[in-house]
């Protein structure tokens, strides 16, 4: 019976992945604009251009290996782990990652959290820290069959 309802588990959150897309935005580029890369452009939409000229993404298991290089004036960077090291030296020991969650669901609301943190490097080992994020809400518009945009909302720890 656990098998089933492990299988049954596996199923839906991989029927959640295929539905993640976003309806608002479309531009058919290879299935570029899915509710994670929508979080990110938000993002990017909250940060000085005068001050910001690139922003450093980790790189995860959501993040298209076809996503943009640049976001409106921003160029966009995604780091792999053994990128950091090396980046945060090129950057006076101190950048800047945002760190982009997986697609939630709780209490009815869909969500995504893009989380900029702070990240420094010292005795041999990465240090992230954080005072809060961005959280893009969607919801599910039944007539279009998939998510749209609904709210943003910037909280701290």
């Amino acid at each position: 019976m656990r098998k089933l309802v492990f299988t049954f588990m596996l199923i839906l959150i991989g029927h959640w992945n295929c539905f993640s897309q976003t309806v608002l935005d479309t531009d058919e580029l290879n299935n570029l604009d899915n509710v994670f890369l929508y979080s990110l452009k938000r993002y990017c939409e909250s940060l000085d251009s005068l001050k910001v000229k690139t922003v450093f993404v980790k790189d995860g298991e959501h993040i298209g290996q076809i996503w943009p290089k640049k976001i409106k004036s921003f160029e966009i960077k995604y780091l792999g782990y053994f990128d950091y090291r090396k980046v945060i030296r090129e950057n006076d020991g101190n950048v800047t990652m945002v760190g982009i969650g997986p697609l939630q669901y709780r209490k009815g609301k869909f969500y995504v959290d893009v989380i900029p943190f702070s990240t420094t490097y010292s005795k041999r080992a990465v240090h992230f820290s954080n005072g809060g994020g961005l959280t893009v809400y969607f919801e599910y518009d039944k007539e279009r069959k998939g998510l749209i945009y609904k709210t943003e909302e910037w909280g701290g720890i």
